[in-house]
């Protein structure tokens, strides 16, 4: 299995009309001018086809997103930059942008740079997709000042306004769906809490210090297990013994009506920030 130019499969001693004869089989399929390979080939092939056809591509976008493991679903289309002056087509699983961006190596290939890939999945994602994407990789795999400074580096591109708003409202560090989706609307009501934070020997899910508040979001398949009840029920009463308000929500409850839950958080910790200060 593989990817070939023509002149690799000539030097190889197939000569044009063999070369015809296993496309019309189907030994061979034409990936792009110039560029073949076995049937079926892997997305990764059809990336290094790309690279073949023209050497001045580099793999972007949602591509070298999932090269650099940000994404963990295979894109549906191979996605390359050529400069702005290239006008060749390309094929239906391929799609071309054209400006001028550095380029980088990974797994052999030319991609954009893993700060890159913030800037250019921020022009093509939107809403759930894109907060997930920031959320998942910010600070796990590439951390939140790298992507702010790619912000100063490539800062008239497209999708450049939707970074920096993301940068400002991600919340990183979340270990659940519902987690994330309760941090984010807090943030959204002006409400910035911190992400699985210590509290003396435990961990709360959303904590703010100065209000003296955890959040904790339940799942009932790990708080219903005996021990964790139990380990539960321990916590809480060192946290109210500490001064602490603990209020819990299960997941079902989060991703019945998040802002519902979000604004009995909020109106507590302002409160409790209010009564804490006089």
């Amino acid at each position: 299995m593989g990817v070939y130019t023509r002149v690799q499969l000539e030097e190889a001693g197939i000569a044009r009309s063999s070369l015809t004869r296993r496309l019309r089989s189907g030994a061979l399929v034409r990936l792009l001018p110039g560029v073949y390979s076995d049937p079926e080939p892997s997305y990764i092939e059809l990336c290094a086809a790309v690279h073949l056809w023209r050497e001045d591509a580099v793999l972007s976008h949602a591509t070298a997103a999932y090269l650099w493991d940000l994404l963990d679903d295979i894109p549906s289309i191979v996605h390359a930059t050529v400069p702005r002056s290239v006008r060749a087509g390309g094929a239906e699983w391929l799609t071309l942008h054209r400006r001028t961006v550095a380029a980088t190596e990974r797994h052999g290939l030319p991609v954009v740079s893993v700060t890159q890939c913030f800037v250019d999945v921020a022009s093509t994602l939107s809403g759930l997709e894109l907060e997930q994407f920031f959320d998942r990789n910010i600070g796990t795999k590439v951390s939140w000042r790298a992507v702010a400074d790619q912000c100063d580096v490539a800062k008239k591109m497209k999708g450049m306004t939707e970074v920096r708003r993301q940068l400002l409202l991600c919340c990183p560090g979340t270990l659940s769906e519902p987690e994330r989706l309760v941090a984010r609307a807090l943030l959204a009501r002006g409400i910035r809490m911190e992400i699985n934070a210590r509290i003396g020997h435990y961990v709360g899910d959303l904590v703010c210090y100065r209000a003296r508040v955890d959040v904790e979001i339940d799942g009932r398949k790990f708080h219903s297990a005996p021990f964790a009840f139990d380990n539960d029920r321990v916590r809480q009463n060192w946290m109210l013994l500490s001064d602490w308000l603990v209020l819990r929500f299960s997941a079902a409850s989060v991703y019945r009506n998040v802002d519902q839950v979000a604004d009995q958080i909020a109106d507590v910790v302002r409160r409790r920030r209010k009564n804490r200060r006089a």
